[in-house]
């Protein structure tokens, strides 16, 4: 499955600017490019969970806490906060997100992407979809020097976020909520999310470097829709756009899928609960995470009544 990935925020590659990538003719990749098929839409899970940015969780005898999802991109629209949104932000003692960012703990974890033992990206790679991939990641402001020494699973992650520049939603509302001297903390640790791709098997992640080179033109025009669909609170709509495609074989994306997601949403949940049960908290994770059977709202429905506020 083709994804972009808005729940999974690293490092400092996301914050460099954009220089337009060339135009590749597809029939020069179609070697080692495997056709995208059009799949059925899967089980988007509990109804009830389809629609929805702002969730309020609340337990008896306990101050309400509120459940934001949002999206991991640039956008003036997305930064504009609705009423309810900012309202409830405002009124809370803590802020919790997936993970709060620290100049060195970024700089740190900045250096997994990279590999420092002489192997090369370029040596992974068969001619073309290296040199496109240099290409691609020329939008990002990565020089060639740079992309030679990209571990894969760095460059497939960059190259599912708009190559853009600006306060994504996340750090606007990390902002914010100092500015309102709640207590922050994150339920991650930056290596705890970079662990996540940096353990895929490398024949996995070159199986997704390479089918993001050669359909990075669909990933492009993704960019656009999932922002709209996300303005528009439609959960449903994103988990069914976001797997509009397969491929043969796609073994290596339920892994990835498996490790980014389902198994992220019960360790997200788990440890969001401490603050649940003391109140008046307002966490923040990607919106993928909500909605399905095993999304962070069904899970924290076992214990806590969960209700649409936006």
């Amino acid at each position: 499955m083709m994804k972009s990935i808005p729940e999974f925020k690293a490092v400092a590659i996301l914050l460099l600017s954009m220089v337009g990538p060339a135009a590749w003719p597809s029939d020069l990749l179609a070697p080692e490019c495997r056709q995208l098929i059009p799949a059925v839409n899967p089980d988007t899970g509990p109804a009830q969970y389809h629609h929805g940015l702002l969730w309020k969780i609340s337990k008896d005898g306990i101050p309400p806490n509120y459940l934001f999802g949002t999206i991991h991109v640039t956008d003036d629209r997305i930064l504009e906060l609705p009423d309810p949104v900012s309202a409830t932000l405002r009124s809370s003692r803590v802020f919790v997100m997936e993970t709060v960012p620290d100049v060195n703990q970024i700089l740190l974890s900045s250096n997994r992407m990279f590999y420092s033992d002489g192997t090369s990206l370029e040596q992974q790679l068969s001619g073309i979809i290296y040199a496109k991939t240099v290409s691609i990641l020329s939008a990002y402001n990565l020089p060639a020097e740079s992309v030679a020494m990209l571990k894969p699973w760095a460059a497939f992650l960059t190259m599912n976020y708009p190559p853009e520049t600006g306060t994504i939603l996340d750090l606007e509302l990390l902002r914010l909520a100092r500015e309102n001297k709640a207590r922050v903390h994150g339920l991650e640790t930056m290596d705890e999310q970079i662990d996540v791709l940096d353990h895929l098997k490398l024949p996995d992640q070159l199986r997704l470097l390479i089918d993001t080179v050669c359909h990075y033109d669909t990933i492009v025009e993704e960019f656009e829709m999932l922002k709209t669909l996300y303005l528009r609170r439609d959960l449903r709509g994103l988990v069914e756009y976001s797997n509009r495609y397969t491929v043969a074989d796609d073994a290596a994306y339920q892994t990835l899928i498996d490790a980014l997601l389902t198994k992220r949403n019960h360790t997200m949940a788990a440890a969001m609960r401490k603050d649940l049960d003391q109140g008046g908290a307002f966490i923040a994770i990607g919106v993928m995470h909500l909605p399905g059977e095993e999304g962070v709202l069904q899970l924290l429905a076992q214990q806590y009544e969960i209700t649409v506020v936006y």
